[in-house]
């Protein structure tokens, strides 16, 4: 095994960490074989042909894996927070700069990503280049035969002075943030449409983490933490509100970066949640860096980070002694890994922006959990971001997890008052919750469409949104449908009010209230549109000399098309697969209010009658069916009722 080591015209540099003295030159090497400098630089060739580099802010240059071998790959990663078009990453030889073949995307912050096919013992000059050969940010890595080896006790003493769980190497700072977009970026990239029915999922989240083509952290530790053994690898199973920590937990775990969590409850009618005390990672615990470090960790996601419930979201904007703070609503701010927080409880992770085509729509892409363990990708539209600025229970919309910092040996979060001060993070902001409904959907839908849309161009963007939330509830309902008959059919036992909506065992596994609320108010946005558009004219490419009627006309003929061509099915009881309609689901609706119970048969679930209702065996308890009949009216007014 050897050891990367970045020059010191590469940013290496101490962590601003209050560390003894005695145990700062420890942790200056520590910073340089996480391979994330602090500062990136621009460089230039001397006549010697060796990089001179100067220090440039917000770019930063990469390597994986924290100690490659000789003749071992290297994955490189440039990050920077302004574009530079035609720019590539680079190896420098005798012979000059060799361009390596790489791939592009975000937009800020831009990434460039490419592969070494093998590491040598020379020094590799590594470089992000202009299209004019002008190295943007270099790095100059060193791989010596020989491995630093920390001894235990001084492994130990670092670890105990700075992190109980694991040890760290880094800070968040502009850079690591970077970084993280990036990687979430790349892990769940896919093309935007493949196809009718295909929707890109995972299941359950290690499923992409043990991918190296899209894991820029695959086995960064050497450890076989990513591999095949499933003894040494990490599993990780989130559901729904725990995705985002997943993530951010697993990134700062490869990098050595703080992590921490709260605990919250889930506030009430009377007010938003309120969170309990920072929390680092299972205090006296032994490190996370030896050779179960994957089943160690995979055990403390199990124990500790799956606890986290939507409640940690749902904090008021102005609330410090939270794990997420409000963002701005702007490109720079809403980037891959920030959190978007339904209202009524489902947390999301934004996972790239498709730019406006000409033609064609922008799409904002987030990733969620499931509690069948799978995780999807979704749209940003109204009909699945749900945004209430003044709901009950706590202030939803995007966040972003506040960086964490050892001060006095000690793990705190930044205050929205210091990261106001901070150049390096993106700053707090509660506009959001100023704008109002309304005017919330509007700003996103300028965001991600620039450019007014033609309405026939806007309205077939709805309706694939919608066509995939119908094709997930296939998917829910179906999970239900394996728990039971592996269980032997037992009567899954319904919560209480709106408990139906939070809460914990299969009730909230195999139950469909929450998303069959939002598939709800989805159909009645999508429907309604073309009476959207003849009311905001100005939002979209009016066809000139068409008139209000002649226009909503027109997009009504073509959702009446649309509806009735887009296909789903479900499998009946008797095993037949039901086809249905786009069209048939939405003539359906009102029974949808009453279609979420996993008692009652798949054909009650997707509001069956007739012939269709024949093979249907199973029926929810009448106490749970008068109980719904109840609870109805929440569905039908489309609002989900608070805890009290």
């Amino acid at each position: 095994m050897t050891e990367p080591r970045l020059s010191r015209g590469a940013g290496c540099g101490l962590p601003s960490l209050p560390l003894p003295p005695a145990l700062l030159p420890l942790a200056a090497l520590l910073v340089c074989l996480a391979v994330v400098p602090r500062s990136s630089t621009a460089a230039t060739v001397d006549a010697r042909g060796r990089l001179r580099c100067r220090p440039r802010a917000k770019r930063v240059l990469w390597v994986s894996p924290r100690s490659p071998r000789i003749g071992d790959p290297l994955r490189l990663l440039a990050a920077a927070e302004r574009d530079y078009p035609h720019a590539a990453l680079a190896l420098l030889g005798p012979a000059g700069w060799q361009r390596l073949a790489t791939s592009k995307g975000g937009g800020p912050p831009h990434w460039w990503a490419a592969e070494l096919p093998a590491a040598t013992a020379a020094p590799l000059q590594l470089a992000l280049l202009s299209a004019a050969d002008e190295p943007l940010i270099c790095a100059t890595l060193r791989i010596s035969a020989r491995p630093a080896r920390l001894s235990s006790s001084s492994a130990r003493g670092l670890e105990a002075a700075v992190h109980p769980r694991w040890p760290l190497r880094a800070e968040w700072s502009w850079a690591t943030e970077a970084l993280y977009a990036a990687w979430v970026e790349h892990l769940f990239a896919a093309p935007a449409d493949a196809g009718e029915n295909w929707r890109p999922s995972w299941s359950p989240l290690h499923q992409v983490l043990r991918d190296s083509q899209r894991n820029w952290l695959h086995n960064h530790l050497g450890l076989g933490e990513d591999g095949p053994d499933p003894q040494r690898a990490v599993v990780a199973e989130p559901d729904c509100a725990d995705l985002p920590y997943f993530l951010r937990a697993y990134f700062a775990w490869k990098l050595g970066l703080p992590f921490g969590l709260r605990h919250c409850d889930r506030g009430g009618a009377a007010r938003p949640a309120r969170c309990g005390p920072l929390q680092a990672p299972v205090a006296g615990a032994a490190p996370l860096v030896g050779a179960s470090a994957a089943q160690d960790f995979s055990r403390w996601l199990r124990q500790e980070v799956s606890l986290v419930h939507s409640g940690a979201g749902r904090t008021a904007g102005d609330d410090d002694a939270t794990d997420f703070y409000p963002l701005p609503l702007t490109r720079a701010a809403l980037r891959p890994g920030a959190v978007y927080v339904d209202p009524y409880g489902h947390l999301l992770v934004v996972a790239r922006w498709q730019p406006q085509g000409s033609p064609g729509s922008g799409v904002l892409y987030a990733i969620d959990g499931h509690p069948d363990l799978s995780v999807g990708r979704k749209r940003f539209w109204r009909g699945a971001f749900l945004f209430v600025p003044g709901a009950e229970g706590g202030a939803g919309g995007f966040k972003a997890f506040r960086p964490l910092r050892l001060v006095d040996g000690a793990l705190v979060a930044l205050t929205n008052e210091a990261l106001r001060r901070e150049q390096a993070f993106v700053p707090p902001s509660l506009e959001q919750y100023q704008l109002g409904t309304e005017a919330f959907y509007a700003r996103m839908d300028r965001l991600i469409n620039p450019r007014p849309l033609v309405p026939q161009e806007a309205l077939l963007e709805r309706l694939r949104a919608l066509h995939e939330l119908m094709l997930e509830r296939v998917e829910a309902v179906a999970a239900g449908e394996r728990y039971l008959q592996q269980q032997g059919w037992p009567v899954v036992a319904m919560p209480a009010g709106p408990r139906i909506f939070e809460t914990r065992g299969p009730w909230e596994d195999f139950s469909t209230p929450a998303r069959d609320l939002r598939l709800l108010i989805a159909i009645d946005e999508t429907i309604g549109f073309p009476a959207y558009v003849a009311r905001h004219a100005k939002r979209f490419a009016w066809p000139a000399g068409e008139s209000a009627a002649a226009v909503r006309a027109a997009l009504e003929r073509l959702l009446a098309q649309q509806l009735a061509a887009a296909e789903l099915s479900y499998q009946r009881s008797d095993g037949l697969r039901q086809p249905l309609t786009m069209a048939t689901v939405i003539a359906r609706r009102e029974a949808l209010e009453l279609a979420y119970n996993p008692n009652d048969c798949v054909e009650l679930r997707w509001g069956a009658s007739g012939d269709e209702l024949a093979a249907c065996q199973r029926h929810a308890p009448a106490e749970q069916r008068e109980r719904m009949d109840r609870y109805r009216a929440w569905f039908a007014r489309r609002q989900r009722p608070p805890l009290r």
